[in-house]
């Protein structure tokens, strides 16, 4: 993914993003045999008001890790892979759609008590 690419996800999802960070792609790993695909490939590390969300092309999925994050909630009922803290999107549309149920989370989580 681009950086425009995920800076544009969030924006559309309704998540300020207050630093977005080119990182390793945690999937292929640093190994020679795949370095070029993961130089292609980074993922992205994004801090918001809540914390750090990460989000990258593994093979055929993006994954959307908040684990920097309070919230542990499952945000799909897809039939995709998905845990309290992370969840595999099998397109962008889907990311978009997975973001912005996170985003909802990330306003509920900011809401004064």
């Amino acid at each position: 993914m681009k950086k425009i690419e995920v800076a544009g996800l969030f924006a559309v999802a309704g998540i300020e993003v207050l630093n977005l960070e080119q990182i390793p792609n945690k999937y292929w790993g640093n190994g020679a045999a795949f370095a070029q695909i993961a130089e292609k490939n980074p993922w992205w590390q994004v801090t918001t008001k809540v914390g750090m969300i990460e989000i990258g092309w593994r093979k055929r999925v993006i994954s959307i890790n908040w684990e920097g994050t309070a919230i542990r909630t499952i945000i799909t009922p897809d039939d995709v892979t998905k845990e309290m803290n992370l969840v595999h999107a099998w397109s962008l549309d889907k990311a978009l759609e997975y973001l912005t149920a996170l985003g909802k989370e990330i306003k509920n989580l900011s809401l004064p008590q």
